[in-house]
């Protein structure tokens, strides 16, 4: 084919192509010619579509604010003690300032020549992504995992015994010195311990650099199953297209804003967020404590109902389907009813472990149904699969990828490629054959798995039902993976924390929002969003070193990842440690049992959907049903199904369409109301701010 190439476009005056070889080395060389060559011409490709003007400013406006989106959250929580903004998957600190820079466009465009639909998509997709590097998302787990375990090592919890023979200086920060100066400041005029961080940061950073990549090109793989096949709804991007539009226009925001519905929405969050700020000035001032969280008892050994009102969560949902909205809480209410029931009755199957589910068994069994959901996923999507194998290999595959992000071919090496250097990096770290094919698979169980469930259902606030590290832990047990594979596997907690994803979550809205985006123009968006999380993840981590060495030392912060929480890196570490000292820990077989009911009874549910497509229990809604982090969205997503269900009974899709705007005002209110909170803590309680954002 690279023959073929040479003669239809360069028209070189080679002589015609010989066999080099049997007709299986001449197939062969062909393929891998061609795949060589489609690399070049996708690169020259992404590099040559910077030349367009309109994409210059977006990608330069979108850089920008991919440093913000970075800089003032880790202001806001680490020296103001404000509002945290690393709790949703669409993350506050990328909302506001898009918001912002939505309103500014707005006024703008009525004198000069303002942004386009298409490149506020481009902003969007962005800043979105690099709002991932910051606080428990990446930056704060990283840096805590890599020093905790020097700092905090003592004579009672011995980990310069258990862990420390099993670290190199390139995995974790081995120097004392720096570790301690990062905690708790540099002496005067002590200079900053460039040598320990510079044999540490290489090869952690082609290690984090490679996963995201890996998700990404994931993502681009499965782009044409999940929207055109399966046409998931994606709730979150179809939220985000309503404030920039869909097309080659500047009104989009500005129709919006002038919604009746949308001003009322706006309103009635703002205005809450007023008086409250408000009443930090006014001591006689009453909160509105509209959105606290509120226990609601059901009785003795039953976990408690949590009432809480999130505007958020809210308006995501609206946009959700119904069945899906239904099954999240007719599920999570089953759930806390089995924990009781397992209380009441004693039944006890061990501890749960950091960031999984309220209870272990029904962890375990919702995962079990992440599991054969995934599978099943999987399975469905084989032909779609089979036609991105074949296009890898020869161009005159029936699959058409002229409109994705990347070519397939480009994809799958980056994908093959990026794999290959993760796996190299644990392996040094000390991870056996075994556990790294254990805990890669639960790893890719659970990216695929938060990736569709947030695609399908718009959930921003959402945890797995247990982590990879746990599965791996619980199925394999000290005895079956050796110490220096555990503590390779304490390791990854630096980009796999808090049972969330890194990036693929986000990234997976990427493609729906370039959807809208002349094919031409989106090739631009790999090269610049990958290098926004790049800026991104630069400006946090060198602001959080700064502000430790020269600072108030990270210690000081107040975030569970450097104040030696046992919520935090301290506290994997401390599980790491135990778990090798004790040593007998094997295969729990009750959790296994537990994961095999979770996953007949999601095949059951699949089943029964195949066969009766209108069953009004969507299998999703049982996966995630054990989620800890559910349980705050539980009477928001309750909330947004009943409006809904009601609106379309009586109003129906004209109706539905026409409130819309009253969520979107909703959840610009919220974001109005925690930037409004930021600004006044920022001015006013510098150090000792108000927490106006959660789960």
């Amino acid at each position: 084919m690279l023959c073929e190439w040479w003669d239809a476009h360069d028209k070189l005056p080679f002589l015609p192509c010989q066999g080099i070889g049997g007709g299986r080395d001449r197939v062969i060389l062909r393929s891998l010619t061609d795949a060589v060559l489609g690399v070049i011409m996708d690169a020259y490709f992404l590099f040559s579509i910077f030349r367009c003007p309109m994409t210059i400013r977006a990608i330069i406006i979108g850089l920008c604010l991919s440093v913000w989106v970075n800089f003032w959250p880790a202001y806001s929580s680490l020296i103001l003690r404000s509002s945290r903004a690393d709790f949703a998957h669409l993350s506050v600190a990328f909302l506001i300032p898009f918001l912002a820079l939505l309103a500014f466009n707005h006024v703008f465009s009525r004198r000069f020549r303002g942004l386009s639909s298409f490149e506020l998509i481009a902003i969007c997709s962005i800043g979105m992504v690099a709002a991932n590097m910051q606080g428990e998302w990446l930056s704060g787990y990283f840096l805590g995992v890599v020093t905790a375990p020097i700092y905090f090592a003592s004579t009672q919890n011995m980990w310069a015994e258990r862990l420390w023979p099993h670290f190199t200086e390139w995995n974790v920060l081995t120097d004392r010195a720096a570790a301690t100066g990062f905690y708790e400041g540099l002496p005067p005029g002590a200079p900053f311990p460039w040598d320990a961080w510079i044999a540490l940061f290489p090869g952690w950073i082609l290690f984090l650099g490679a996963v995201f990549l890996a998700n990404f090109c994931v993502v681009i793989l499965l782009r044409k199953q999940w929207m055109e096949y399966e046409r998931l709804s994606f709730p979150i991007a179809t939220a985000l297209l309503e404030l920039t539009g869909t097309g080659d226009s500047k009104d989009a925001f500005a129709n919006l804003v002038r919604s009746r519905f949308f001003q009322i929405g706006f309103a009635l969050i703002f205005g809450v967020f007023c008086w409250n700020v408000a009443s930090w000035f006014v001591a006689a001032l009453p909160r509105l404590d509209v959105m606290r969280q509120i226990n609601i008892p059901i009785g003795r050994g039953f976990p408690p109902l949590w009432f809480l009102f999130q505007p958020m969560t809210i308006a995501f949902a609206y946009f959700t389907k119904s069945d899906v909205l239904y099954s999240i809480w007719f599920f999570h209410l089953l759930a806390i009813l089995q924990v009781g029931i397992f209380n009441r009755f004693g039944l006890d199957f061990g501890g749960s472990d950091m960031w999984c589910s309220m209870a272990p068994a029904i962890g375990w069994q919702s995962f079990g149904g992440f599991i054969v959901l995934v599978l099943w996923g999987l399975w469905m999507a084989r032909a779609h699969l089979r036609n991105v194998w074949r296009k890898v290999w020869s161009r005159n595959a029936p699959i058409d990828d002229e409109g994705e992000l990347l070519s397939y071919r480009t994809a799958f090496i980056i994908l093959i490629l990026c794999s290959i250097y993760t796996v190299f990096f644990l392996v040094q770290s000390g991870m056996n054959v075994l556990t790294l094919l254990t805990f890669w698979g639960a790893t890719l169980i659970l990216y695929l798995g938060l990736a569709h469930i947030i695609a399908e259902s718009g959930l921003v606030f959402l945890r797995g039902p247990i982590t990879a590290q746990a599965f791996t832990w619980h199925v394999l047990g000290v005895a079956g993976m050796g110490v220096p594979s555990a503590v390779a596997l304490g390791l990854t907690y630096t980009f796999f924390c808090d049972a969330k994803t890194f990036a693929i979550t986000t990234l997976a809205h990427v493609p729906r929002l370039a959807a809208v985006v002349p094919a031409e123009r989106r090739r631009a968006f790999v090269p610049a969003i990958a290098t926004g999380a790049l800026i991104g993840a630069t400006t946090v981590i060198a602001f959080t070193l700064y502000q430790g060495y020269y600072g108030i030392g990270s210690y000081n912060f107040g975030v569970v990842s450097f104040n030696g929480s046992g919520d935090g890196a301290v506290g994997s570490w401390t599980y790491t440690a135990n778990r090798i000292h004790a040593g007998t820990m094997s295969t729990d077989w009750n959790r296994v049992r537990f994961l095999g009911i979770g996953a007949v009874f999601t095949g059951i549910l699949l089943y029964i959907r195949y066969r009766f497509p209108h069953f009004p229990l969507h299998p999703i809604g049982f996966t995630i049903s054990s989620s800890g982090v559910l349980r705050s969205s539980l009477f928001s997503i309750f909330f947004s199904w009943a409006i809904k269900t009601l609106v379309l009974k009586f109003g129906g899709l004209e109706l539905y369409r026409k409130i819309a705007p009253l969520f979107l005002g909703m959840l610009a209110g919220q974001i109005a109301g925690i930037a409004l909170g930021v600004v006044v803590d920022a001015l006013f309680f510098p150090g000792n701010g108000h927490k106006l954002n959660r789960w």
